[in-house]
């Protein structure tokens, strides 16, 4: 076959597939869309996930099902949505732990980083929040800090584990304010909340909707909130930036989907999670559950968001002495 053959039938499988994409692209949707949450059901995630869905089914005009995947600490969850089909018909509601923290800690995984997926919004963020016994003779960040540079070595703080948004918080804070804060890591928010109250801690960094209960009956209070916007779930507590220290931290869901998804269906999801996080009741149920509405991000905007985040993680496992796996 001649060269001018050859470049004629390549042309032709190039239009073709730029035709079957654009063809998939003005379908989409046309069938049920499968949403994986790498978490197991129930709690505030599956609540976040469950209301998002709903909404978005309403945008969309298609069914969205939720398929739970938990497993590895959401490990798993995302590996198989990062490897699905890049159809449009399969997306997932991922934290940023799992999207820029795990690849540093957990060898062999699917994805390295934000160029191994295709990330469509945000869809909500739950900053961190220090908190402490209502008798505590602290009540705001500065005092907190003033109080653990009186005892160096000798202020312990519960937290959810070592490489989470809390337990970073507490490195980062002792690295910032030249502190030496014991981080505590705890199996869970009850055993926290157990540890705080009966007086075995003396601070907690954890999520408003764990310590909410206990702050309503007088038995905690929020001391600071890691974020750089207001908290409405704690809308008289001081934000950390406000005292001087640039720590926004917190767990934050992304809607993502495999690398290689059309950028038309791409966009038209995009432009779905904006109209589903602007609706007024969406961000009633972000605020009465412990959430912020994100940042209204671009694409790029929100890279830069992910990179900058795994950064950031990058810089905490060096503060603990851990070497990232990438």
């Amino acid at each position: 076959m001649g060269w001018s053959r050859i470049r004629a039938a390549g042309l032709a499988v190039t239009m073709a597939a730029l035709g079957a994409t654009t063809a998939l692209a003005q379908d989409w949707p046309s069938r049920d869309i499968t949403f994986i949450i790498p978490y197991s059901p129930g709690g505030g995630t599956d609540m976040l996930a469950q209301e998002f869905t709903r909404k978005l089914s309403e945008v969309i005009g298609a069914t969205v099902i939720i398929d739970y995947r938990p497993g590895g600490s959401g490990s798993v969850g995302t590996g198989i949505a990062v490897r699905a089909p890049a159809d449009g018909y399969t997306v997932a509601m991922v934290s940023n732990g799992n999207l820029t923290m795990s690849p540093l800690t957990i060898p062999g995984l699917p994805w390295d980083g934000i160029d191994d997926y295709k990330v469509l919004g945000k869809i909500g963020d739950q900053p961190v929040v220090l908190a402490a016994r209502s008798d505590a003779e602290w009540s705001t960040l500065e005092d907190y800090i003033a109080f653990a540079k009186s005892r160096p070595g000798n202020v312990h703080a519960a937290t959810s584990g070592q490489l989470t948004p809390s337990g970073l918080g507490v490195e980062m804070l002792n690295a910032q304010a030249g502190l030496d804060v014991v981080a505590i890591p705890m199996s869970g928010g009850a055993e926290s909340l157990t540890q705080l109250l009966g007086g075995h801690v003396d601070a907690l960094f954890s999520y408003g909707p764990a310590i909410k209960g206990q702050v309503d009956a007088g038995e905690l209070k929020p001391v600071a909130v890691f974020s750089t916007t207001p908290y409405p779930f704690f809308a008289d507590t001081g934000l950390a930036q406000d005292a001087g220290y640039n720590m926004d931290l917190g767990t934050k869901f992304y809607l993502i989907a495999p690398k290689d998804l059309p950028e038309d269906i791409a966009e038209k999801l995009r432009a779905a999670t904006l109209e589903v996080t602007a609706q007024d009741d969406f961000q009633a149920f972000l605020t009465n559950n412990g959430y912020v509405k994100p940042a209204e991000l671009d694409a790029a905007g929100m890279v830069e968001e992910l990179h900058t985040e795994e950064q950031l993680n990058r810089d905490a496992l060096t503060l603990i002495g851990q070497e990232p796996v990438l």
